[in-house]
């Protein structure tokens, strides 16, 4: 039984034997005692968790913030030689967005294109807001093939899809992408970095695909 279960239980008693008027025995009041630390110990646990969660997460869109996307990819980084495929993720040509509908519109509509990259997690794969509109997409036990397969079904999904903001025409988009593989031999931020270099190779060949990061000759 829980523990807010066992509180209510005992508490119950506890009323029982006070409409009836008699008194309560110690025990049972020991009981309903126990209970309750249980109970409080389980709630600030739950806050501090909450806290957490707040603290690594991005305001607007509700992704992992920079701070979160670090540690996870630390983390992530301690389990090799399981790959990781890393997709930096750009919306194409969203500043226009912002110049011709204003910044209100085009944080919405950013909130909506987080929610369909989120929706499109595979379990353990996690999601991260870069900065702007730049995302990084960590996908967890893929090597480059199988994150390009990954890439690709968001790269199409996101072309073919239609957004709505109250007031507007449906706005569609489309977005380019940067892979690399989670380097265990590098720090994090190099792997992103070429991820990012990635990202700005498929910008340079015309938006709205994916590029594998080369390493230099």
């Amino acid at each position: 039984m829980l523990a807010h279960e066992l509180m209510h239980r005992h508490a119950a008693i506890m009323l029982r034997t006070a409409s009836e008027h008699r008194s309560i025995p110690l025990d049972d009041y020991e009981l309903f005692l126990s209970a309750l630390k249980q109970v409080r110990a389980q709630l600030v646990t739950i806050k501090h968790e909450l806290e957490d969660a707040l603290r690594n997460r991005d305001p607007l869109t509700g992704a992992g913030n920079h701070i979160a996307m670090l540690t996870a990819l630390r983390e992530r980084q301690a389990l090799a030689p399981r790959p990781t495929c890393l997709a930096m993720m750009d919306l194409d040509h969203f500043r226009e967005v912002n110049d011709t509908y204003g910044h209100t519109l085009g944080d919405e509509f950013l909130v909506q294109y987080a929610e369909f990259v989120m929706s499109h997690l595979r379990p353990h794969d996690e999601f991260f807001r870069f900065g702007g509109e730049k995302f990084l997409y960590c996908a967890a036990d893929a090597d480059l093939e199988q994150g390009r397969a990954i890439a690709e079904q968001l790269r199409k999904g996101l072309s073919d899809r239609e957004f709505f903001v109250e007031g507007y025409l449906p706005l569609t988009v489309t977005a380019s992408f940067g892979l690399t593989l989670l380097d265990p031999s590098v720090p994090v931020e190099q792997s992103i970095e070429r991820a990012d270099q990635a990202l700005h190779d498929a910008k340079a060949a015309g938006r709205d695909r994916i590029a594998n990061w080369q390493a230099p000759n």
